[in-house]
């Protein structure tokens, strides 16, 4: 595929960083959602949500390897043939099917958090094992419908050996790539804008009611994963941004080319994105962090630390009871 570029050098430079995006937002992600998944303390409602994020995450990469890393090892078929397989695996379109997915789940995540610290005693938006069940399902049914347009017009373009989009009219295609800007760019970020901005207010800038010790250590929870979701949802607006309005530009101004090397470099943004969340959980949430060290830990090495674990209270167990001065047990140590 060189539409994007005719030279070799970038063309492997680009297909380089895709082959880093992939391993690490599908290695980063499975690690999230094995955190969750193998924690009971962690299967809570809104860490469910993110569970979610993270396997529309791990679509978005893995679907991006067909059209911008395996292409470049086969000759993509004509015809019929090529049309179904741009359509389900070169074309990106569950790319962006679990790009609008992750977007759902943020907006979803924004209003827990909303109600969870504005309301916290109220139970209409509070978000339970059931409710959060109904939202993913609502989160992926969405995302389904707004993209089978693209499952019905891509297809292959031989003459640029790359998916594009074949529109029936233009305003069509215009209308569409605008509803992308304003349905999954302006909407979301004006909305988790201001939902976070009133919680930002309510945690940091206002006096917290009830017990003093136990109404901290609730703050500080609320604080922690706070941080977490935003700096997720502010690290999505940069990247997304840029892409949508591309996407909106290639079908108002005929000198924008489908697939250019502008574009692929936003593609290239948002699948960065797709890998960044772990490393944010990771970095903001200690709990998280926590977990995830113990789940990286090989079960040898497991071993070993509970068994030096056992010795060393074994021994701190004995030298208490020896009746040896106090400054051989240090010795010893």
């Amino acid at each position: 595929m060189t539409i994007y570029t005719t030279s070799l050098a970038a063309q492997i430079t680009l297909t380089t960083f895709f082959c880093f995006l992939v391993l690490v937002g599908v290695a980063g992600n499975t690690l999230s959602c094995l955190v969750i998944i193998t924690n009971r303390a962690m299967r809570t409602p809104m860490n469910y949500l993110i569970l979610n994020l993270a396997m529309a995450d791990i679509m978005v990469v893995l679907f991006t390897a067909p059209r911008f890393i395996l292409a470049h090892a086969f000759n993509h078929p004509d015809g019929l043939l090529g049309s179904f397989v741009c359509k389900l695996f070169t074309g990106g379109n569950f790319s962006w099917l679990g790009g609008s997915a992750s977007v759902f789940s943020l907006v979803a995540i924004s209003v827990e958090r909303y109600f969870a610290v504005i309301h916290p005693y109220g139970t209409r938006g509070k978000l339970t094992m059931k409710k959060v069940k109904y939202v993913i399902a609502g989160c992926w049914l969405l995302a389904v419908v707004f993209n089978l347009p693209l499952f019905i017009f891509i297809d292959y373009n031989k003459n640029i050996d790359f998916c594009t989009e074949f529109w029936p009219t233009t305003w069509m295609a215009r209308a569409y790539s605008t509803a992308w800007l304003v349905l999954f760019g302006a909407l979301p970020i004006i909305l988790m804008s201001a939902l976070y901005i009133r919680v930002i207010r309510r945690l940091w800038f206002k006096s917290q009611q009830g017990p003093r010790a136990t109404q901290a250590a609730i703050v500080k929870s609320r604080k922690r994963v706070t941080k977490m979701v935003i700096m997720v949802s502010v690290v999505y607006s940069i990247t997304w941004f840029p892409v949508l309005i591309i996407y909106m530009l290639n079908y108002y101004h005929e000198a924008q080319e489908y697939g250019n090397i502008t574009y692929i470099i936003g593609i290239l943004i948002v699948t960065f994105n797709s890998c960044v969340n772990p490393f944010v959980y990771a970095f903001v949430n200690e709990r998280f962090r926590n977990h995830l060290k113990n789940l990286l830990q090989l079960p040898c090495l497991k071993q070993n630390r509970i068994q030096l674990e056992r010795q060393r209270r074994k021994g701190g167990s004995e030298s208490s009871n020896s009746q040896q001065p106090r400054h051989a047990f240090e010795i010893k140590e």
